[in-house]
Formats: structure tokens, sequence, C-alpha cells
């Protein structure tokens, strides 16, 4: 989230600014109006946010680089015994091609000398070839008793022409046969070797292993920011909301101000009144009094009449009988 400013000076708005960019600089030159735009000023979260993105990018990022690191080494290895396997394929095929050609050769010499090969000096010289080859450490040749005996036969006979020519090629055959045996075996090795790194590279599988935790450590940093975003908002709201309760309570109490003025309004009122209602019945009062006053006083003068009169008239009290005098005015 973020928080758009607006910065307008000296009563410069939307229109002002449409009135053209030249305006603008020279009357910013003159210290007249100028127009900030709408910048965006990242808050707080924005920072956490950004910087927990960083470090899970960072950390996932090194921890696939050394998983890809260990994994190159090893596929490196790999390969570089798949060279050596290779060039060792490569000699033994070489080794292969030269046995041939002596071969072909000892065919020819065959041929020169019209040699039957069902003939006793053919197969004395294969037998000789044979012995020859194990001499030489060709492995894997067995003699049977019949041929022992002949050999023990052919050590101590001459040996013809053709025999010695082909003897002398066998002789670098057999040194490309122990060769191409050798080169077997440490081809063997170096295989066996690649099988055991592909085994501990299927094993390890470092490189999918730190794939699928780069993975949970990038989506738990998702679930950390949006966390993150969900609970700004919440603050925002219950600031948002915070601050509507307190000018709630501030019209409250305005509301509760202005009742206890109309209250004191009203005693005062009351008050008034009653001062008003008192004062009038005091004047009532008084002109009663003053009434009654006036009555008793007219009551003695007409008493003072009444005696003046019997005595003047002689009048007793019995004459007054059938006289009767309201007094109430």
């Amino acid at each position: 989230m973020s928080l758009t400013v607006k910065a307008v000076q000296n009563g410069m708005n939307g229109v002002g600014m449409a009135s053209g960019a030249a305006g603008l600089s020279q009357d910013a030159g003159k210290g007249k109006s100028i127009f900030a735009g709408t910048m965006v000023v990242p808050s707080e979260t924005d920072g956490l946010v950004e910087d927990k993105r960083k470090d899970a990018r960072k950390q996932a990022m090194r921890l696939v680089g050394d998983a890809w690191g260990k994994d190159q080494k090893l596929v490196q290895r790999i390969d570089g015994k798949w060279k050596i396997w290779e060039n060792k394929m490569t000699q033994i095929k070489d080794s292969e091609t030269r046995i041939n050609d002596i071969e072909e050769a000892k065919a020819r010499l065959q041929e020169q000398y019209e040699i039957d090969p069902k003939s006793q000096e053919q197969e004395d010289l294969d037998l000789l070839e044979k012995y020859q080859d194990r001499q030489n450490g060709v492995r894997g040749l067995e003699f049977t008793d019949e041929e022992k005996e002949r050999l023990k036969e052919l050590q101590y006979m001459e040996r013809t022409e053709y025999q010695n020519e082909v003897l002398k090629l066998n002789h670098d055959s057999g040194k490309e046969k122990v060769g191409i045996e050798q080169l077997q075996m440490q081809a063997e090795r170096i295989r066996g070797s690649i099988s055991s790194d592909e085994e501990k590279q299927e094993i390890s599988q470092d490189m999918l292993k730190a794939q699928d935790t780069a993975d949970e450590i990038l989506d738990t940093a998702g679930k950390e920011i949006m966390n993150m975003l969900v609970q700004e908002g919440k603050d925002k709201v219950d600031q948002e909301t915070a601050d509507e309760k307190e000018k709630a309570e501030e019209v409250q109490e305005k509301k509760e101000e202005q009742q206890e003025k109309i209250e004191q309004s009203r005693e005062e009122r009351k008050e008034q009144q009653e001062i008003v209602e008192g004062n009038l019945e005091a004047d009532q009062l008084e002109k009663e009094f003053s009434l009654k006053q006036k009555n008793f006083s007219n009551m003695e003068s007409a008493q003072r009449t009444i005696n003046r009169m019997m005595k003047e008239n002689n009048l007793v009290e019995d004459d007054l009988k059938g006289i009767e005098i309201d007094f109430e005015f």
C-alpha cells in the first residue's frame, strides 16, 4: 500500500498545470506557482514487504546456487569420466583395427606361400600362435593334453619361413590383444564409477530438493507479505474506526454539553418564573393585607358611627338586631 501526495502551492491546480509547461518553468523561476505532481510515497509496510521479498529471493537463490554448484561438480565429474571411458573405447577400436590388419596380412602370407589351411604346417602354426599369445599375457587361453604334447615336440622342431613370418605378425597382434584386455578392464572400472556417481546423483537430488525448499521459502515469504498487508489494512481500519469513534464521542459530548445548557436554561427560567410568581403572590398578599386593613378601618369607622347613632338616638342593642352590614368588598 502507498500514499499519494499532491503538492499545490499558491493556489495552483490541475487547470493551471494544463496551461503550459513553459509557463510553469518561468513562473517557478519567479517564485510563483509550482506543481509538484503526483508522487507515490512508500509506506512503512511497503519497505518491509520489499525487504521480505529481497531476503526470500536471496535465500532461495543462494540455496539453489549451492545445490546447483554441488550438482554441477558431480555432473562435471561424471562427464569427465565419460570422456575417459570414450577414450578407452576409442583405443580399443584402434587396437581391434590393427589386429584386423594383422589378420589380413597373415591371410596374404598364407596365399603367398600357398599354404593349405588344413595342412600340418598350418595346424602347428595355429598352436604356436596360441602359445605365443599365452606367453605375451593374453588371458583365457587353455591347452588340451594333446596340444601340450605337440608343443613339447614343436620346441625341438625347426619352423618354416612362412611360420616365422606369421609369428612375427602375431607377436604384434598379441600385444594389441593384451592392450585391449587392459583397456576393457579400465573402461569397466570407469563405467562402474560412473554408475555409482549417477546413483548418488539420483539419491541426493540436491537440485530438486533445493528447488522445493526455495519454493517453500518464496511461498512462506508470500504468505508473510500477505499477512503484513492484511495487518496494515486491519490497522488502517482500526485507526479509522478509532477516529470515527472519537468523532462520535466528541459529537456526543457536545450534545451532552448542549443538553446541559438547555437544562440549565430551563432551571434558570423556572427559577425566574418562581421568582416572578413569588413576587406576584407577595403583591397579592400585600393587596389583600391592604384591603383587610382598609376593611378593618372601615369596620371601625362603621362601628364608631353606629355607636354614635346609638348614643344620639338612645338605641339599645335590641334595636340593632335587624341591621346587617356586609364587610366583604
